[in-house]
């Protein structure tokens, strides 16, 4: 993989919380690809229970975040979650079975997926809940 690391200005959402948070997912991500590509079995073994956990405590966090917003797009998005994590589970059975060069392109598209999903959906929940201003917002709301 070329890139150690794919965080980017496009995936910084302006919120502390959830950008430190997103942050650590897309690092863990990184870093689940790299290890599979490497050929490090037990380290990508360690890093894809982590990566598991630690998205589904933040999906619930963020599922939560919306409820109390009222958010009228929470559904699709609780959707995009579950997709999400079915990934991460799929990524976790073919490591499970040995399957190390299926895990691989799974584990690519698992990054390019979740930087897209903070990218648009995450960033869609942000300004409509308030967290942040739109995107070309200035400090006066012009």
């Amino acid at each position: 993989m070329e890139e150690s690391h794919v965080w980017n200005e496009r995936l910084q959402l302006g919120d502390d919380d959830l950008d430190r948070e997103h942050h650590l997912q897309i690092a863990l991500v990184t870093g689940l690809t790299e290890a599979l590509e490497r050929g490090r079995p037990l380290v990508a073994r360690r890093i894809v229970e982590q990566l598991s956990g630690y998205t589904k405590a933040h999906f619930a966090g963020e599922e939560l975040l919306m409820e109390l917003a009222g958010y009228r797009h929470l559904e699709a998005h609780r959707q995009e979650h579950q997709a999400i994590l079915a990934h991460i589970e799929e990524i976790r059975y073919l490591h499970h079975q040995g399957e190390y060069d299926l895990a691989v392109p799974m584990a690519v598209d698992l990054l390019s997926g979740l930087a897209s999903h903070i990218a648009a959906s995450d960033r869609r929940f942000a300004e409509a809940s308030g967290r942040v201003p739109p995107i070309g917002a200035t400090a006066t709301g012009s």
